[in-house]
Parts: structure tokens; C-alpha cells; sequence
């Protein structure tokens, strides 16, 4: 199973809709799972400060499925605190983001 998708919305998602930076991470395939197979990961979600290295992130374990394949923070980081002149997030309407996984475990359907 990949994780090759990271989904980024720049004006927030969910309840951090219009105050917050979202990050979210995605199965590639989810629908390569079987309806009852789970994957449970440890997974770090990172906004690079591209020029002072102080990155914002967010660690939490979650269960991934075929029906649940997106998981991250809906509120990862205020947009105020994002755009700020005293930050660098965005540097000429650019930021850099990167995920790190680990799999802690794998729960198979059984035939």
C-alpha cells in the first residue's frame, strides 16, 4: 500500500475551513483494500520554514482504510501565522511540504 499522495489546502478544510492551513495524507489506491483491511501508520506532516528551518508539524497515529483513506490535521497551522511577514512558509508563493510514515500495523481480511 502507497502513501504517495499529500493533500494541501491553502485557505483550510473541514473546521479549519477559511483560518487554517490543511494537510492531509492519502492512500494512492485506496480502493486496492479490501473493505475490511486496515493500516495503521504514525504519520508527521510538515510545513518547511524555507529559510530559517524552524517547520511547523503534526504527529498523530490513525487507522487508514478503503472508506477512511485521508487522515491529517484540518487545522494544521493558522493561515494568520502561515502568511506572516515574520515567517517563511511562503516564500514567492511557494511552500514546501513532506510527509514521514511508519507503519505500525496491518489488519488483512482473512479468506
Amino acid at each position: 500500500m502507497n502513501f504517495r499522495k499529500i493533500k494541501l489546502y491553502p485557505k483550510g478544510n473541514g473546521p479549519g475551513f477559511g483560518s487554517h492551513f490543511s494537510l492531509y495524507l492519502a492512500l494512492s489506491n485506496p480502493s486496492t483494500l479490501s473493505p475490511v483491511s486496515k493500516i495503521y501508520a504514525q504519520i508527521i506532516l510538515r510545513i518547511l520554514d524555507q529559510k530559517q528551518a524552524k517547520h511547523h508539524f503534526g504527529k498523530a497515529n490513525y487507522w487508514f482504510s478503503s472508506s477512511n483513506h485521508e487522515r491529517g490535521g484540518s487545522r494544521l497551522i493558522p493561515l494568520s501565522y502561515f502568511t506572516s511577514q515574520y515567517q517563511d512558509f511562503l516564500v514567492k508563493d511557494s511552500c514546501l511540504v513532506e510527509a514521514e510514515v511508519q507503519i505500525l500495523g496491518v489488519v488483512e481480511a482473512l479468506s
